[in-house]
């Protein structure tokens, strides 16, 4: 697995993209039909994704996932199961495999020290629609 992986894209390419991904997917037994109102992506802070990069990972992994929440946050006891996205650090070892790894977190979202060791990554953004211009 290569350490430099991804590239970038123009605004026009990530709407076309964005686009099909709207006309294509199919929405979970419980979201709406109409896709300008399904989960269409997060928002995370600097603050977090500096803190994943401070781990001292050679890159990030982006995991699909489906958790409960409430209120478009997650919650273990939220009773609508909904898309989300989870940042989990990667190390890269001499053979070229990627390898989540577990880290501690330097400090929590109101930035007094938190972490726990064996934190796996970030989640719990803002979600789109909702936390997104229109």
């Amino acid at each position: 697995m290569p350490k430099i992986a991804g590239r970038f894209f123009s605004k026009a390419e990530i709407d076309k993209y964005r686009g099909e991904f709207k006309k294509k997917h199919q929405p979970l037994a419980h979201e709406p039909k109409n896709p300008d109102e399904n989960r269409q992506a997060e928002y995370f802070s600097r603050e977090i994704l500096q803190q994943l990069l401070d781990t001292g990972c050679d890159g990030l992994r982006i995991y699909y996932g489906v958790a409960p929440e409430t209120n478009g946050e997650i919650d273990p006891a939220g009773t609508a199961m909904m898309r989300r996205l989870f940042l989990v650090p990667v190390k890269i070892d001499e053979k070229g495999n990627g390898r989540d790894f577990q880290f501690k977190a330097i400090k929590n979202t109101s930035g007094e020290k938190d972490g726990i060791p064996g934190d796996g990554g970030a989640g719990g953004g803002l979600p789109c629609p909702g936390f997104c211009n229109p």
